[in-house]
């Protein structure tokens, strides 16, 4: 009888203690750098050379895309799931009507090329550009001019129609 008791009363006292755990919670989170000094060097070089744009940093791809509908069937979470958490570096936006112009990847070493292409041909469905900046090019002025150039050039063709 001596190990029943003692193990019901080890069943018991967990089941005390397990609500007084609970009520610490989780750990506090923790502040991290918002941007590395590589993506804060391009957010600048590119703003430099797209004034006529508005850049937005370390957007979710949940802001961007939406789960598509099923025909006949419910809402599915995991399709939602499959891109909400993902970020994309730089959101280039035509603030005068609001609309994305482009997006723009900064590479990394840890970039997988087969997850990148897969990302892209997302995005691209839902009718985005996606402009890739290699891990190897530095962040600077030149190279945003070379990735992203033809943005600013287009807007300056357009604007000269309509004058």
């Amino acid at each position: 009888m001596g190990p029943i008791i003692f193990l019901v009363c080890l069943v018991v006292l967990l089941g005390l203690l397990a609500p007084l755990k609970a009520i610490g919670g989780p750990p506090a989170p923790v502040a991290k750098a918002f941007m590395t000094p590589r993506e804060q060097a391009m957010l600048s070089a590119l703003e430099h050379v797209l004034p006529m744009y508005r850049i937005h940093a370390q957007v979710a791809m949940g802001a961007l895309l939406a789960a598509p509908r099923r025909p006949g069937s419910r809402f599915n979470l995991a399709d939602r799931n499959a891109f909400s958490q993902k970020i994309i570096d730089f959101v280039i936006v035509d603030p005068t009507i609001g609309k994305v112009v482009a997006l723009v990847e900064l590479d990394d070493r840890s970039h997988d090329a087969v997850k990148d292409r897969l990302r892209d041909a997302m995005t691209a469905r839902a009718g985005y550009q996606t402009i890739r900046i290699p891990a190897s090019a530095r962040p600077t002025i030149p190279t945003a001019l070379a990735a992203v150039g033809h943005l600013r050039d287009v807007e300056l063709l357009h604007d000269r129609a309509n004058a």
